[in-house]
Order: structure tokens, then C-alpha cells, then sequence
């Protein structure tokens, strides 16, 4: 009885010393602004109940909104937000290079907190203040947290290549075996991830030292949670639908329980004081001008890029132009107003359209190529439609018939003249032999340009691409 009894006592001392760690993550906020105020107001609640908490980002914290994106610094005003909430740390997202490496630097040397990445290296002389890891101590807990960034095949993250010159990039995965040290120097672990949730299995069986991964990249809702290899992977979809809660018992230097919840943030009512900063961030009177009234709602992606193209083939004067489902921002529109807001709103990246001259065949192989870097889905055109099929396992489609608008079909001999982006251009394989000359135009300016000049426009029911997956 006595041995029982200390036993117990033992067990509940224990029990006592236990520190329980709180971390909020989030990932893919992409400049979401009208979303802060809630977030605000729900990370407010969790720091009363866990003052010592850690507020981290897994990336993507801008590109999506033209009060952010544009401007003499992109992606500032989403750094002051953050500020204001009071995060502890960032990784870097592919779309924090959106505007190249000085506005990067402008960024990160704005932001209260640091931005870690193990596998970036900047090269030039911009001021990229950038740290793999860092660690914190929190009650007592080291908590580690190591940054990685996603590389494609090209190595380099999905951004355009213009806008990450001077700054190199190593596999992720591989960078990620030279800092296991880290495990003896921590009693929580953290990966900051911007690297997709399957990439993000693959780490945690490669990294079981970790005890979670809060992830990004792929916009994945992951509900409670995921256990790989021992490893508890988080991500919340994007554009501030959802924080994860990560709750982390530690016990004489050891994680013992962990868990994550996802908290709605539609739930929570907007901070006042934050939709204020917001309303001012918004305040420019640019971006409120009406360009058009949109007759019916445009409720496909599709739709939108053709409408993208079609102002962009307008403006630029050929005969062909394509626009890449990745570039397309927005997944669909409601009736009515059509401001300079949206247009940026929809084509946020300002790359420069190249007017070149193409074959037939040049021209279908433009087409089926951008798939195998851009899995948003087939491009969108204007001036002709096609019809393709991805085979199953493959890296790209095939196009099995193409049209030009008046119903032509694509002559593989034939020339045309073709508008297509700069990001393409640098990302794409085999282009035509024709390298192009700069229109001196973005996407964006072309819908402006165009827009302005219509009194109403009707893509409800545009759709000039049959994929068919088999």
C-alpha cells in the first residue's frame, strides 16, 4: 500500500512539472486583409489563455490583394498587419519573391519578427536579412523552429526567375539533414515548412526528430492534424479561413503529447482596431475606380483567364494569346462593378506580356509544355479554343485538336502571332524559336486599358479548353 501510494505520488509530482506549449500556425494568408481583423481577435482569446504562446507563418503572407501587392512596397502592408498581431516568426513563401529581391529585403527589414529559411542563400547585396532556424524559450521550453522553401526541378521556388536573381536555393529536403543537430539543442522541434503537404510527408519520414511540421504551399486543409513517422503535420488551407492550435505537452525535456486543432476564424468577430488599419490600407482611391460593369456572374476560373487573355490579345494586337491558370487569382466573380481593385485583384504578378511569331506546332507544344510546371490546370486562351487529354502518370497533357475562333483549325505549318507572359517565357520548356519582344505591357494594365473602353462585359458562359483526364 505505502509503495502504491508513493508511486502515485510520484507519477502526479511529474504530472506538475509538465509545461504545456501553445503554438498558432497559419500558412498562405496571400495579403487576405479583410480576414486580419478576425484573426486578431482569435489570436487575442489564445494569448489569455497562453500568454507565452508563439505566433508563427509558414508563408505566402502576400500576393493576393492590390493593397498589398502594389505600390512602392509590395507586400509592406500585410508586414505591418502582421506586426500589429504580433507574430513571432515567418518562413518564406515562393511568393514573398514576388516583387524581387530589394522589395523582399524592404519586407523582412520591416517585420518585428524573423523570417527563417534553411535553403535560401542570398548572394547579393540587398539586405536579405535571413536566418535558418531560431530558437525560443518559453516557460522554461526550448522550442527550435527551422524554416524550408519549396524548390521546383529548375531550383528555384515558383516565382519568376527575374524576381530571385542574386539569390540561391538547395533542395530542401537534403539542407534539411544538416540541421538534425538541432534536435540535441531543443526540447521542441519545429519544421516552418512552405513546401506542400505531400512534400511535408515525405520530411517527416525522412526528419522523425521533429515533433511537427506546420506546413504550407499546397493549401491543404489538414483537420487535427496528421501523424507521419511519429510527426504531427498541420496546414489551414489559405487565405485565413483557419489557425491551427498546436498544443505540446514537454516533460523533462521531452514532447510527451502533442495535438492540433483547427479554429474557424470566420467564428470570431473583427478587432476593431484592426479594421481600421485595414480600412485605411484600402483607403487609395486608385484602386476604387469603376472600369465596368460585369453583366452576369463569372462563376469558373476559366472563364476569368479567357477574359484575361482576351484583353491582353486586344491591347497587344495578335492573333493568339495565352494566359497560364496559375496567373488567374481569383475562381470567380459576382455581377456587377469591375474595378481596378479586382483587376489586380485577379492578376496580382505584373509580368510583362512578349509578342512573338509562332507555328502551329510551336503553338501546341507552348500549350501542353506550361502544364508540366503548372498544375492550377490547362491554360486559357483567346483568339482560339483546343481540346487535350492528360493521360494517366503523365507530367503534361496532350492537345488532340485546336481551332482557331472563327473555327479554322490550327495549321501546324501555319504562323501566328501570339501574346504570352514573361514568366512563361523563362518557365516553360521548348519555346518557339521566336524569343519574342516585350509589348511593354502587364496583364493587369491590358484589363485596365480594355475595360475602361467597355460599358459591360458577359464571360458567364466563356469556356474554350475540353480536358479530358483519363
Amino acid at each position: 500500500m505505502k509503495k502504491s501510494l508513493l508511486f502515485t505520488l510520484l507519477g502526479l509530482l511529474g504530472t506538475a512539472f509538465a509545461e504545456q506549449i501553445t503554438i498558432l500556425g497559419i500558412n498562405d494568408m496571400h495579403a487576405n486583409i479583410d480576414g486580419v481583423a478576425r484573426l486578431t481577435t482569435c489570436v487575442k482569446q489564445e494569448r489569455e489563455k497562453a500568454p507565452q504562446l508563439l505566433l508563427l507563418s509558414a508563408g505566402d503572407n502576400r500576393t493576393g490583394s492590390p493593397y498589398v501587392d502594389c505600390g512602392d512596397h509590395p507586400g509592406a502592408s500585410m508586414i505591418q498587419l502582421m506586426n500589429h498581431i504580433g507574430f513571432d516568426l515567418s518562413a518564406l513563401g515562393n511568393h514573398e519573391f514576388d516583387s524581387g529581391p530589394a522589395a523582399l529585403a524592404y519586407c523582412i527589414n520591416a517585420a518585428d519578427f524573423d523570417f527563417v529559411s534553411a535553403n535560401v542563400f542570398p548572394t547579393d547585396k540587398h539586405g536579405i536579412d535571413l536566418k535558418p532556424y531560431k530558437i525560443f524559450e518559453r516557460n522554461g521550453v526550448r522550442i527550435g523552429v527551422l524554416g524550408l522553401l519549396q524548390v521546383d526541378a529548375n531550383g528555384r521556388p515558383d516565382a519568376h526567375p527575374d524576381m530571385c536573381k542574386g539569390i540561391g536555393f538547395l533542395d530542401p529536403l537534403k539542407v534539411a539533414e544538416h540541421y538534425k543537430y538541432l534536435r540535441s539543442q531543443c526540447d521542441v522541434l519545429i519544421l516552418l515548412t512552405h513546401l506542400g503537404f505531400e512534400t511535408d510527408i515525405e520530411l517527416a519520414r525522412r526528419f522523425p526528430e521533429a515533433d511537427a511540421i506546420i506546413g504550407g504551399h499546397s493549401h491543404t486543409k489538414v483537420e487535427n492534424g496528421h501523424i507521419e513517422n511519429g510527426v504531427l503535420i498541420t496546414q489551414t488551407q489559405n487565405k485565413l479561413k483557419y489557425l491551427t492550435r498546436l498544443t505540446l505537452e514537454v516533460e523533462d525535456g521531452k514532447v510527451v503529447s502533442k495535438k492540433a486543432e483547427l479554429l474557424p476564424l470566420n467564428k470570431y468577430e473583427a478587432d476593431t482596431e484592426t479594421t481600421a488599419m485595414v480600412e485605411q490600407t484600402k483607403s487609395q482611391p486608385f484602386f476604387k475606380r469603376v472600369l465596368t460593369t460585369v453583366k452576369r456572374d463569372i462563376p469558373r476560373r476559366e472563364s476569368l483567364g479567357c477574359m484575361m487573355a482576351d484583353a491582353i490579345r486586344r491591347c497587344v494586337g495578335t492573333e493568339i494569346a495565352i494566359v497560364n491558370m496559375g496567373n488567374v487569382r481569383l475562381d470567380s466573380f459576382p455581377a456587377g462593378p469591375l474595378t481596378v481593385a479586382d483587376v489586380y485583384s485577379l492578376d496580382p504578378f505584373g509580368n510583362d506580356t512578349i509578342r512573338m511569331t509562332v507555328t502551329g506546332a510551336e503553338l501546341i507544344r507552348v500549350l501542353e509544355n506550361i502544364t508540366q510546371n503548372d498544375d492550377h490546370g490547362a491554360p486559357c486562351v483567346s483568339g482560339m479554343s483546343y481540346k487535350a487529354v492528360w493521360p494517366k502518370g503523365a507530367d503534361r497533357m496532350r492537345v488532340t485538336s485546336a481551332y482557331l475562333e472563327d473555327g479554322t483549325p490550327i495549321n501546324p505549318e501555319a504562323r501566328y502571332t501570339l501574346a504570352i507572359n514573361s514568366y512563361l517565357c523563362a518557365t516553360t520548356e521548348a519555346m518557339p524559336a521566336d524569343p519574342g519582344v516585350s509589348a511593354k505591357i502587364d496583364g493587369a494594365t491590358s484589363m485596365i486599358q480594355a475595360f475602361e473602353t467597355m460599358s459591360e462585359i458577359d464571360y458567364a458562359d466563356v469556356s474554350r479548353v475540353e480536358l479530358t483526364k483519363e
